[in-house]
């Protein structure tokens, strides 16, 4: 899966919220109930599934969601977009414990 880099910023020390400034028709997906707030433009969606097949059909998206359950995860996703005709819009999350958030470039892990 493709992706570029992520526009965004570590607000806090022990209760931690990442804020994520989104270009035009850009989207970041998240788990249920970890939002903390969003800008105006800002609209979202939630879709059953991980979210990283986005033409998987039904019986993907049931498959996928599945393994999301097993696990203990939510069933759902939700897809936030900004959908400004210009100039980027702010999404936040934030977790419901305390702790830190650490940030991982996926293209330089082993995997």
């Amino acid at each position: 899966m493709s992706s570029h880099e992520i526009d965004y910023a570590l607000i806090g020390d022990d209760m931690q919220l990442v804020e994520v400034s989104l270009d035009p028709r850009e989207a970041v997906i998240a788990e249920a109930g970890m939002l903390a707030y969003v800008e105006q433009d800002i609209t979202f969606v939630s879709k059953m599934g991980d979210g990283s097949e986005p033409n998987q059909g039904f019986f993907g998206a049931l498959f996928s969601a599945g393994k999301r359950m097993l696990t203990g995860e939510s069933l759902f996703l939700t897809h936030f977009t900004n959908n400004a005709a210009e100039g980027q819009r702010k999404v936040a999350f934030a977790a419901p414990y305390p702790g830190k958030i650490i940030p991982l470039d996926l293209g330089e892990t082993d995997g």
